[in-house]
């Protein structure tokens, strides 16, 4: 993802003069020069892959099976991008964007990439592939075992295209004076709120979200209650041998933005990941760092006009410190 953000914001970033629809057209182009950057990354281990299958040795087994590891790694991506009033959700798979108000949430991205969507599952069977054979989610960057080698599993040798693609739904909201935060949710929390069958999840984040003293904390406290949620349904249903809920809870990241005031400068978001909570205490508060220096990917990035501007603000930025 560092990559969409060189995209967005280093090299000729969107112009905030130009209309919403032209916003869409580029926030979609650029993340999709992220998904083929992406690829071609990966360009080498398929070039070696192709020669080991050749060799039929163990050792030739083994460095397949290795590559084979690699080019499965892949990504759903969630990202909102605001441009003073305008807010625009870029969604590749089945993470969720909420915008929240003192009455009823409002669900933005309401195209979630997975089987359970009858637009995806119309456009799989049209490949020729029976939508149950593909696991979720079926929109990603990566993967590239069911994006470019698909061919190659059984139950997708003769399809017309693969049942997984990286095409991103992007969509435009002129920010509500109502909405104060958005919560995005990580394509684990859906998968794990839907496993125990929560059929409303904005209303479900609206129930469970209580304000902290911090972004940080307000999120940490709502990731945790959706996986003692989960692991509650999996304690409570594990006799019931018509219900079956994994003992295994996906990963969860949970993002609270606050949303700035009208013709006021924005507020800093806090991200919390599930996997570093210790589900001991969801109240509580998690200091915020003393000073906030921004994070600048320059990878593959070695010359030229922007890359000695870049340098020259990241030399700026650590004198301030």
């Amino acid at each position: 993802m560092n990559r969409l953000v060189y995209e967005l914001f280093q090299e000729n970033p969107i112009s905030p003069t130009l209309p919403p629809l032209m916003v869409c057209k580029e926030f979609r182009r650029r993340f999709e020069n992220t998904a083929e950057r992406y690829l071609l990354s990966n360009a080498d281990a398929l070039n070696e892959r192709l020669l080991k299958m050749e060799d039929h040795s163990e050792a030739g087994k083994n460095a397949v099976s290795e590559i084979n590891q690699k080019i499965r790694q892949g990504t759903t991506a969630l990202v909102v991008l605001i441009i003073n009033q305008d807010l625009y959700v870029l969604n590749c798979g089945s993470g969720l964007a909420i915008a929240m108000n003192s009455e009823n949430p409002v669900q933005l991205n309401t195209n979630l990439h997975d089987k359970d969507n009858v637009k995806e599952n119309q456009r799989i069977r049209a490949l020729g592939i029976d939508p149950d054979t593909v696991l979720n989610p079926t929109r990603a960057i990566g993967d590239l075992q069911r994006t470019h080698l698909f061919e190659e599993t059984e139950a997708f040798k003769n399809a017309k295209g693969p049942p997984v693609i990286s095409t991103p739904d992007v969509q435009y909201f002129r920010i509500d004076p109502a909405w104060r935060h958005i919560v995005l949710l990580s394509d684990g929390v859906v998968q794990n709120l839907k496993e125990v069958e929560v059929e409303n999840i904005p209303t479900e984040v609206s129930v469970r979200l209580i304000e902290d003293h911090t972004l940080t904390s307000t999120a940490q406290a709502l990731a945790d209650s959706f996986a003692r949620k989960h692991l509650d349904a999996f304690i409570t249903m594990n006799d019931d041998k018509n219900c079956f809920i994994s003992n295994h809870r996906e990963e969860m990241t949970v993002i609270y933005v606050k949303l700035p005031e009208i013709n006021a400068p924005g507020d800093f978001y806090e991200t919390v990941d599930s996997a570093f909570s210790t589900m001991e205490s969801t109240n509580a508060t998690m200091a915020d760092p003393p000073s906030r220096v921004p994070y600048v990917d320059a990878v593959g990035f070695y010359s030229g006009p922007n890359f000695t501007e870049m340098k020259r603000l990241i030399t700026m930025l650590k004198k301030r410190k």
